[in-house]
């Protein structure tokens, strides 16, 4: 494996990962508590609307190494999803009743966000090419000079609105001078789209839409629960709290992203079932030794540090922190085990998945939020992955039952 293109993957990874806990630690500073509320949720807002930008096309592109589809039907999906991107941009605002600084909050947001989906694409186009390199240095730059922009703007001006759009603005000017101009070399002997390769890119891709759309909705129900029987206060403190969780999903990210290569090169080897187990066993254990060193930590360690960070008191919220640790721990593993189904092009068996998911999160917030508050929150997103990994487990063991069984019978 080239260790450059892991290192600059992992950087790409922890900058993408940090933006948001970065960007929540300096609003948390200089706003009072119930603005922390609604820049969290219209934040979260603006990253589920991120997946319909992506409409289950980033996975797909990345893992087409046969090239089944040219660079430019990628492009003209991304054009067609970035307008419905904008147009639930603002079907949410009118269906949540968000107004003031929160509609504000959510519209400049998800401008960011449209941005960097459709950067993202060329990001996609480097991995695809196995220049892991590029697209990791390619989300770094992305991310890192946009985010030093919101960073310069809020410090001089206290503004969260005004660093917002400096970091649009940033963000459209880095992705236009670098990853564009990177792009090109890749794109000189790029073959033309076909005529009908949009729709079947559409159909190939629609189940992982509305799979990440279910996954990133379920991630996110406790929130949108707290916001609909709770305050703004309770929002705010939640948000604080649930930034470890995102840490641990990202740090497994960045190691198995890598892998990827490799574990397809094993699922098209008829004997590569070993080397299958064995990379999977690996990278379950990195994500449970993680989660269980981050539970521990959170429970003793995360209010006082948080706390310092953020400059609000959350040391009530201590038990909270480790279920939401805990519930990450999950998250990453289903993370992992999606990327599998997706190179296994077991679309279907994945939307499934977070169709139950997204069924057992709804049930679950709105049964503990109403019961236990913060608490119920992250016992609700805690269950919900749990039911998820159980889903993963089994339908990965059937389809290794089943290609066990046709490798033998051939």
């Amino acid at each position: 494996m080239n260790i450059k293109g892991s290192v600059w993957n992992a950087l790409g990874s922890i900058m993408w990962g940090a933006q948001s806990f970065i960007m929540l630690t300096l609003v948390s500073r200089i706003a009072p508590v119930e603005q922390i509320g609604w820049f969290g949720i219209a934040f979260t807002t603006a990253q589920i609307l991120y997946i319909v930008g992506q409409c289950g096309v980033t996975h797909f592109q990345m893992t087409d190494y046969a090239e089944k589809y040219p660079f430019k039907t990628y492009l003209h999906s991304r054009i067609l999803s970035t307008a419905l991107m904008a147009i639930g941009c603002a079907g949410v605002i009118l269906c949540m009743r968000f107004t003031g600084e929160k509609a504000l909050f959510t519209v400049t947001l998800t401008a960011m966000m449209l941005v960097h989906v459709f950067g993202e694409i060329y990001q996609n186009l480097f991995f695809q090419k196995n220049r892991l390199d590029l697209s990791g240095s390619c989300q770094f730059v992305r991310t890192l000079i946009p985010l030093c922009a919101f960073i310069g703007v809020l410090l001089w001006t206290k503004n969260i609105l005004y660093a917002v759009l400096a970091q649009t603005v940033m963000c459209v000017a880095v992705t236009v001078f670098y990853a564009v101009v990177t792009a090109k070399p890749f794109l000189a002997a790029a073959r033309p789209a076909g005529a009908g390769e949009l729709r079947a890119l559409a159909t190939d891709c629609l189940p992982l839409f509305l799979s990440m759309l279910f996954m990133n909705v379920m991630i996110n129900t406790s929130k949108y629960s707290v916001e609909w029987f709770m305050d703004d206060a309770a929002q705010g403190y939640f948000n604080l709290v649930f930034i470890p969780a995102q840490v641990i999903n990202l740090c497994s990210l960045f190691i198995f992203k890598p892998y990827l290569k490799r574990y397809a090169a094993a699922l098209e080897d008829p004997a590569g079932g070993h080397t299958f187990i064995r990379l999977l066993r690996r990278q379950l254990l990195f994500i449970a030794a993680l989660t269980a060193a981050a539970c521990v930590g959170a429970y003793l360690l995360g209010a006082p540090v948080l706390g310092f960070f953020y400059k609000q008191d959350i040391f009530a919220y201590a038990s909270t922190m480790a279920l939401i640790v805990f519930g990450g721990g999950l998250l990453a593993v289903c993370q992992l085990f999606y990327y599998i189904l997706v190179l296994c092009r077991k679309q279907k068996q994945i939307l499934i998945l977070y169709c139950a998911g997204f069924a057992a999160a709804l049930g679950f917030s709105v049964l503990f939020v109403r019961r236990f508050g913060l608490n119920g929150a992250a016992l609700a997103f805690a269950a919900a992955h749990l039911v998820l990994v159980c889903g993963y487990v089994y339908f990965i063991f059937r389809y290794a039952v089943r290609r066990k069984d046709r490798d033998s019978d051939a």
